[in-house]
């Protein structure tokens, strides 16, 4: 990352609360896996997304021998590409069920609560302060895509409460850690929707 750019996320996040990391990062969950499971990571995430169809039994077998959270996850996400968007959030609901430590597992189930209109389950996933810290178990190191998820869910909470202004701070956050991702495109669309978005709904 660019000095210019870092300079532009340490400006946009609150001061010493958290540093946002875009390179790999060592979870207690990966600490958890096997050998075996920590050496098929990468095949399998490439499966996710080069072959979902393929990845959904695989991973069905891997949760069979080590239920870990991110294989849940990863389940979840094959299964929505492929179409079965029930059984994807059946799988988002079970790894909220089983692993409420791990963040994205809070994040999917809030996102099924949005989605439903269940504002109370938002805030039971997110957290009544909808505060990223409470769910980083002391440490100061947050992965990008941990803060974008949360971020951005929380951010549609805002829209959907009304508090829009709320809304555009958590867009510029995103704009400065990661104006990229689809999360921050698709926010961009919703807080500043163009003449050809409108009629595209």
């Amino acid at each position: 990352m660019s000095n210019k750019r870092k300079k532009r996320v340490a400006a946009r996040l609150p001061s010493g609360l958290y540093e946002i990391v875009h390179g790999p990062m060592r979870n207690t969950w990966f600490a958890q896996l096997s050998q075996e499971a920590r050496d098929a990571m990468p095949r399998l995430h490439a499966l996710m997304r080069e072959d979902p169809r393929a990845a959904v039994t695989e991973l069905r077998a891997w949760i069979e021998r080590e239920p870990n959270a991110m294989f849940f996850n990863w389940l979840g996400a094959a299964l929505e590409s492929v179409g079965e968007k029930s059984a994807a959030n059946d799988v988002i609901r079970e790894n909220y069920r089983r692993n409420p430590g791990y963040l994205f597992a809070r994040v999917g189930y809030a996102t099924i609560c949005l989605h439903d209109g269940d504002l109370a389950g938002v805030r039971e996933a997110l957290g009544e302060n909808l505060d990223l810290r409470a769910f980083l178990g002391g440490r100061k190191r947050v992965h990008v895509s941990e803060a974008v998820a949360f971020f951005y869910v929380v951010a549609l909470y805002r829209l959907k409460t009304g508090e829009r202004e709320t809304a555009e701070r958590f867009y510029e956050t995103l704009v400065g850690i990661a104006p990229d991702e689809p999360a921050t495109e698709d926010l961009s669309r919703r807080l500043r929707p163009r003449l050809r978005d409108l009629f595209s709904r």
